[in-house]
């Protein structure tokens, strides 16, 4: 072989052994993009999915809206409110005959569920029909409550007393 001949096929050896550790390097390079882009993809499709989530949210809050807030009507949303519920009950009695005495309004915890609730007494008299009807009406408020003792009596009058205990939901949570 001569001498030019060796010369070049030294040189191709070379040149192929560099445009092989080239490629190499690429396949290198590409498969570590590749992965990178792998990761990028997965972190993007998360956060789109966090978005979705939080749109989704975000439009049944504002579709619930009326719901939520009649659901919040049925309790009284601090003890500040007890106010409120105890001028309705007030006002309720006259129409319904009756003639009404609250006491012994005080906050309590349900030890069952940590919840709180105002218990108040009420006091009324009046016909049979009329303090029957007016227990209903206490029952059928439109309030998270409980009726706990319902004591009735009638007078040599013909007068029926009653004595009801009752508890209304304290809604404890942060708006």
């Amino acid at each position: 072989m001569s001498p030019s001949t060796i010369r070049n096929v030294i040189i191709s050896a070379i040149a192929i052994c560099v445009a092989v550790g080239v490629f190499g390097f690429m396949v290198y390079q590409t498969n570590a993009q590749g992965e990178k882009l792998t990761e990028q993809i997965a972190t993007l499709e998360a956060q789109r999915s966090q978005e979705e989530s939080y749109f989704r949210l975000q439009k049944i809050t504002e579709e619930t809206k009326s719901e939520r807030a009649q659901l919040e009507s049925y309790y009284l949303l601090n003890e500040s409110d007890s106010i409120d519920f105890l001028n309705k009950v007030e006002e309720l009695a006259p129409r319904a005959g009756v003639s009404l005495k609250t006491s012994n309004l005080q906050s309590v915890e349900d030890p069952v569920d940590d919840s709180q609730w105002i218990a108040v007494n009420f006091s009324f008299n009046g016909s049979r029909q009329r303090v029957r009807d007016f227990v209903k009406i206490l029952e059928e408020l439109p309030y998270v409550s409980r009726l706990t003792a319902v004591e009735l009596s009638a007078d040599s009058q013909g007068q029926w007393n009653a004595n009801v205990t009752m508890r209304v939901r304290v809604l404890a949570y942060d708006s």
